[in-house]
């Protein structure tokens, strides 16, 4: 070889070895060799060409030959932040969904409000309209339920004149029965008509509302 014959000419023996040597391990070791920094799990620092142990649980830093950082690999995910990853993921998921929904039923909502209504004044008309037809609703049953008291007051006075264990005393506690009924029935209608005027007005308002925020100020 011709490190031997420049050995033997230059250099005396012990010294031609020490040379040969070195160059030959220099051919030995690839210019782009990695080498492995890691710590162990009770703190120690170690250098090698191989990886760390899969058994540990640290972060692995990766150099090249001339000592420069070329990566770092991250410490293996334990199985309980593996679960906590996946219940951040759907949970964000979740959210997502969430919010897609919103825009959508406020996309929805707005279109619903386009079609029903023109203007803010619309909605207030539509609610003269309601108020005029249910409070004629309930001035009817009033004055129904007034006609039925004095009917029924009348066949009181008969019923206290009749002889208790008559025929005709019987009739007139039937009819007071029946006219009590048409009482009851008069007044349960009032309810459910002031009730309905109740919805309707919440129905309004939202309705109002929305149309302020989703059509009027949205479009601007």
């Amino acid at each position: 070889m011709v490190i031997w014959g420049v050995c033997n000419r230059k250099l005396s023996g012990l010294v031609c070895l020490a040379v040969a040597g070195a160059v030959l391990l220099g051919l030995a070791v690839p210019a782009q060799a990695e080498i492995y920094r890691w710590v162990d799990d009770d703190g120690t620092v170690h250098y090698s060409s191989t990886p760390q142990p899969e058994t540990s649980q640290r972060e692995r830093r990766i150099y090249d030959s001339e000592g420069r950082m070329r990566e770092i690999l991250p410490a293996p995910v334990s199985a309980e932040e593996r679960a906590q990853a996946a219940a951040e993921r759907e949970q964000a998921e979740r959210a997502l969904e969430a919010t897609q929904r919103a825009r959508q039923d406020r996309a929805e909502r707005e279109t619903q409000l386009r079609r029903a209504y023109a203007s803010l004044d619309e909605i207030e008309e539509l609610r003269e309209r309601r108020e005029r037809s249910i409070g004629g609703n309930i001035q009817r049953s009033e004055a129904q339920e007034k006609t039925l008291l004095r009917e029924r007051e009348r066949i009181r006075r008969q019923l206290d004149g009749a002889n208790e264990d008559s025929r005709l005393a019987d009739r007139y506690r039937a009819e007071l029965e029946e006219l009590d009924a048409r009482i009851a029935r008069e007044r349960q209608y009032r309810r459910g008509q002031r009730d309905r005027l109740s919805a309707i007005h919440e129905r309004l308002d939202l309705d109002r509302r929305d149309f302020q925020q989703l059509v009027l100020n949205g479009s601007r």
